[in-house]
């Protein structure tokens, strides 16, 4: 490969190291007590969705832009760069005095940790500035790549200042603060030292805060923290049975007013969001706020005009109220009714289009292709085996195979459902990707799908699709150094976790009003609590009596909340009770406090690596995703180089969200989408918590490939902790039974 000053570069055996100059790092605050940039020109960071973008960007006078390759970022439904277009990406930018970003900011399964390396061998070679990251794994291989910055993405959920300081540690330059943060909370963040802060000014909000939303991955195994959100909280929703339009999708960020105000914070990097935006779109952008950075803009009226008409490419309103801690009236509850387009655009989930005749409204995939498929193009195999248990989906696509499980369904409304026979008849129309279908089969033609099911079929047949095209020219081959095939090697500690998945669980996860009534009647080897305060300590303490106590600090929270954790870890240290973290700032806290310490599902793991890091970070065990599928357990348990818990039965936080919600409209009232999908909100730690009514299940799944310490009954947010602990689904034949439908999230799915 060549860049384009012809200067050679080998990215596929690392035999040859590019000679590209990286460019400086944006100066260092002028006080030595601030880890900011108070009295320099911010950063303006643009993003670069694609090749057009990333010109537009540089055209309009961006500092540094920020990018992904076509695998493990998190906006993969954006255009992105392959391998072999990244240090061209990079000598245009360097050329025009800017710098580059790449985004690594995803969960990483077992089997991407190795492609994961080869991207930063890859970002080294090309001379990328720095890469944005999310996984603890990489922590791991940081100082093996001495030459490129460590962003802390904003999917890390930084939101205070010892958040800032626990990435500080783990050796990162800068974080991406959450979009939720107050100015004084900035400020307190920017002044760790000897770590300089980005926030975004421009583009899209999320519902939930960054890193902390299940919704995508709880309704179709689509996972935001994997770059393939969905975008579900766009959709409109029903609330207590009554139309309420999209009460759950966020204004747009605008922020062009208070740059001097996050100047004076101590900011580094203004950020703009819109990976899956126009070119047209980021030059606008860029420039109105390149221009307003460098100078009050003499006809304030024309600003607000451009701005505006930023806005209108999504058709939201805009806002700058988290700034300003105004948090009320920034969904559309308060917006625009639901008939606009709210929800529809290119950065979220478009409406599923009306299909042909005999199959369900919603079948077209929202990746489909644009192209005609050619008659000699691509193809991909399906075959359908319906079976007791389950309807099996074997797929095949060149040298690409994978398969699936969707459970059978009730057919209430027959004439909405079509066969599997008229399904596969209508497959050849659609196109999905440029691919089209070649062998299709199925053991019964006549069995029905529901609308629901062939939504995810198709779904998943997109996604199937896509891993196929990527597999082949999208890996990155470069070779890599001993040492990170040492690190990546790892040791493998066999017999370390004993417990199978289908055995009894033993522990439980509370909340300090259930416990007193539930230890009456059951005594599992440990209670984790959440929701405690250092004043209540004691008293749960002696509740619990002989059960091993464990004390859950909150997955989020911001600098007011500081105090009142670090004296519930004092507490806890005095007590001896074992602190669970949910966050980097958690696990600062707890280790400045020399607190033991075990990792919870707020720092779950989907990869031994990151269990390692987590090891030599004081963490006694760590928590195995929620979201991950049966293939990726059974790949991570064995090598879990720490005893490690899964978490069996629950309903876990879909969305967290600062936002201000009505309690009147909102509090012990249910949400429902068109899917049927129901999920309540309730407060918990200062935040609305959004979890579902129905709770998933794996206590009645044998699997004994799948290697724990700890089998976790999760009844936070449970109507009924005692009844739902001992509604055992039956176990037959290694899989389970129930008297009612369970749900087992993405066990019987591919996490993508």
């Amino acid at each position: 490969m060549e860049d384009e000053t012809g200067a050679g570069v080998n990215c596929r055996n690392g035999s040859q190291r590019a000679s590209y100059e990286r460019l400086p790092a944006p100066c260092p605050s002028d006080s030595p007590e601030s880890g900011g940039n108070v009295g320099a020109l911010p950063e303006l960071l643009a993003p670069a969705g694609d090749w057009a973008s990333l010109e537009a960007a540089l055209e309009a006078g961006a500092s540094a832009v920020y990018l992904g390759l076509t695998s493990l970022n998190a906006r993969r439904r954006a255009k992105n760069f392959q391998p072999e277009e990244l240090a061209r990406a990079v000598t245009l930018a360097h050329d025009r005095k800017a710098r580059v970003y790449l985004t690594l900011n995803v969960d990483l399964a077992e089997r991407e940790l190795g492609q994961a390396a080869r991207i930063l061998e890859l970002a080294r070679q090309c001379g990328a500035d720095a890469v944005l990251v999310r996984d603890p794994a990489l922590l791991a291989l940081r100082p093996e790549f001495p030459e490129i910055e460590f962003h802390f993405s904003t999917q890390t959920c930084t939101a205070n200042s010892a958040d800032v300081a626990a990435a500080g540690h783990w050796g990162a330059s800068r974080v991406v603060l959450a979009r939720e943060m107050t100015l004084a909370e900035i400020a307190a963040a920017s002044a760790v030292p000897g770590v300089r802060t980005e926030v975004f000014v421009q583009g899209a909000l999320c519902f939930s805060v960054s890193g902390r939303c299940l919704l995508s991955s709880w309704v179709g195994g689509r996972s935001g923290n994997r770059g393939t959100c969905t975008s579900p909280c766009r959709v409109p929703w029903t609330l207590a049975g009554h139309e309420s339009g999209t009460p759950l999708a966020m204004h747009d960020l605008a922020a062009i007013h208070r740059l001097d105000d996050l100047r004076r914070a101590g900011v580094a990097a203004l950020k703009i969001e819109g990976r899956l935006k126009s070119a047209d779109w980021v030059r606008r952008a860029v420039g109105l706020y390149r221009r307003a950075l460098e100078g009050p803009i003499a006809d304030p009226e024309e600003l607000d005009h451009q701005v505006r008409q930023l806005g209108q490419y999504t058709g939201r309103a805009l806002t700058c109220g988290y700034l300003d801690g105004r948090r009320d009236d920034l969904t559309g509850l308060a917006g625009r009714p639901a008939s606009s387009a709210e929800g529809i655009e290119t950065d979220a989930a478009s409406d599923e289009a009306a299909a042909p005749d005999g199959v369900p409204e919603g079948t077209a995939s929202d990746e489909a292709s644009d192209e005609a498929v050619a008659p000699d193009g691509p193809t991909f195999d399906l075959e359908i085996l319906v079976a007791e248990r389950g309807v099996l989906c074997r797929f095949a696509c060149a040298e690409y195979r994978t398969e699936w499980s969707i459970p059978k369904t009730v057919v209430r409304r027959a004439h909405k459902a079509v066969t599997i026979d008229q399904f596969l008849q209508w497959l050849p129309t659609q196109e999905i990707r440029g691919c089209r279908p070649g062998r299709l089969a199925t053991t019964d033609p006549e069995f029905l799908l529901v609308p629901h099911a062939v939504n995810g079929l198709m779904a998943r047949l997109s996604t199937a699709i896509r891993l196929a095209q990527k597999a082949p020219d999208a890996q990155v081959r470069t070779d890599l150094p001993d040492r990170v095939r040492t690190i990546l090697a790892g040791e493998v500690l066999a017999g370390l976790n004993r417990r199978r998945l289908g055995e009894k669980p033993d522990r439980v996860r509370l909340e300090p009003a259930a416990i007193g009534s539930f230890l009456k009647h059951v005594r599992p080897e440990a209670v984790i609590v959440e929701g405690l305060q250092a004043k209540m300590l004691s008293k749960v303490r002696a509740a619990c009596r002989r059960t091993a106590l464990v004390a859950a600090l909150p997955p989020v929270f911001f600098e007011d909340d500081v105090p009142a954790i670090r004296a519930l870890v004092r507490a806890c240290v005095a007590a001896r009770v074992v602190v669970e973290v949910n966050s980097w700032g958690g696990w600062w806290l707890a280790r400045q406090e020399r607190a033991r310490m075990e990792g919870g599902p707020g720092l779950a793991v989907l990869n031994s690596l990151a269990a390692r890091v987590l090891l030599d970070a004081g963490i006694e065990c760590v928590t195995l995703s929620v979201e991950a599928d049966r293939r990726q357990l059974e790949e991570v348990s064995p090598r879990c180089p720490v005893p490690c818990s899964l978490v069996v039965f629950g309903r876990p936080p879909l969305a967290t969200t600062r936002a201000e919600l009505s309690a009147e409209d909102f509090g012990g009232r249910t949400l429902e989408d068109r899917r049927g999908l129901k999920i309540a909100p309730r407060r918990e730690h200062g935040l609305w918590v959004f979890r579902p009514t129905e709770p998933f299940d794996l206590r009645g799944t044998r699997n004994d490939r799948i290697h724990v310490s700890h089998l976790v009954v999760d009844l936070v947010g449970s109507d009924d902790p005692l009844g739902d602990w001992h509604d055992l689904p039956e176990e037959d034949e290694g899989r389970r039974k129930s008297k009612s439908k369970t749900f087992r999230f993405n066990y019987d799915r591919a996490l993508a």
